[in-house]
């Protein structure tokens, strides 16, 4: 196993201690999330798209985001009717499935595995993801919570999003053919380098045991299907789109990524079933994480 997915799991490891003996606690996560999402992603974004050469067939990664994400949902709803789920927990169930753990999983691994040209096609792949959650995904939530919100209060969240600001600004700068200065570049870079260390510490701190052993049952099956479920749906889109080598490597690994920490901020916003969404988050980020090990050996058999 490489050395930088070592750390990764190590960071994250520290993280879940440091939760479970109440040194640090949700709220030191919430803080540090925000600074992951704020600062250090974006530079992220803005080093790793820059001077990176596109596929003609680009756009179809966030295509495939739209399709895994809106096929997850269609899977989830009637499992959820099946199952006769109180509103809170349904919309819970839902939203807990249908996020993808890009930020503080996903980008960190590829960037680990696959290196800069791997996170450059995943961020396009979360362009897709990140577009649904913050519209379709955050319907649904505020939808079934018993707390309320407006179209314009998640719009403006949306449209104020540090790193959307950062994937314009480098797509605009591709679009171009410019490149960010020297100067910039290198200063940027310390910031970037950040981003897996923090993300991994931001996941660990996640983490509450108590709400697993409270809604284990349920919980996973939320994340059998958000990562087996995502999985199986991510071959058939990267499929269905004929998508080969690096593209179709990006699709499938992302796709079968844990639930986002996203879910959690969503439940607590519109007072969903809380408990259910942490637990699907903190097993599926364990679970992740138990594969992490293996992931190069399936990174090396999937192209073809």
């Amino acid at each position: 196993m490489p050395a930088t997915l070592q750390a990764f799991i190590a960071i994250f490891l520290v993280g879940a201690l440091l939760r479970s003996s109440r040194l640090l606690g949700k709220l030191h996560a919430e803080r540090l999330a925000f600074v992951v999402f704020s600062i250090s992603l974006p530079a992220t974004i803005l080093v790793s798209l820059d001077r990176v050469v596109f596929a003609p067939t680009a756009w179809k990664l966030p295509l495939a985001a739209c399709l895994v994400t809106l096929s997850m949902l269609l899977c989830s709803w009637p499992v959820t009717r099946l199952l006769h789920l109180p509103r809170a927990t349904r919309g819970g169930f839902l939203v807990g499935t249908g996020c993808i753990n890009s930020v503080y999983f996903a980008y960190p691994v590829v960037l680990a595995t696959l290196g800069d040209k791997g996170l450059a096609q995943a961020i396009l792949f979360d362009l897709g993801q990140t577009t649904l959650t913050l519209t379709v995904i955050y319907g649904l939530a505020v939808w079934h919570g018993a707390k309320s919100a407006t179209a314009r209060s998640a719009m403006l969240r949306f449209v104020s999003s540090p790193p959307l600001w950062a994937l314009c600004l480098s797509l605009l700068l591709t679009l171009l053919e410019l490149h960010l200065p020297g100067w910039l570049h290198d200063a940027l870079t310390p910031i970037h380098l950040t981003t897996t260390p923090l993300a991994s510490l931001v996941l660990g701190l996640s983490i509450s045991f108590s709400a697993v052993r409270r809604t284990w049952a349920l919980a996973l099956l939320g994340v059998g299907m958000r990562m087996v479920g995502g999985l199986l749906l991510g071959f058939a889109v990267a499929y269905g789109l004929d998508l080969a080598g690096m593209e179709r490597v990006i699709v499938i690994l992302v796709s079968a990524m844990p639930s986002a920490v996203t879910a959690v901020i969503f439940a607590t916003d519109t007072g969903l079933d809380e408990d259910l969404v942490t637990s699907i988050v903190a097993l599926s980020i364990c679970i992740g994480v138990a594969w992490l090990p293996w992931l190069p050996q399936l990174v090396f058999l999937l192209p073809g």
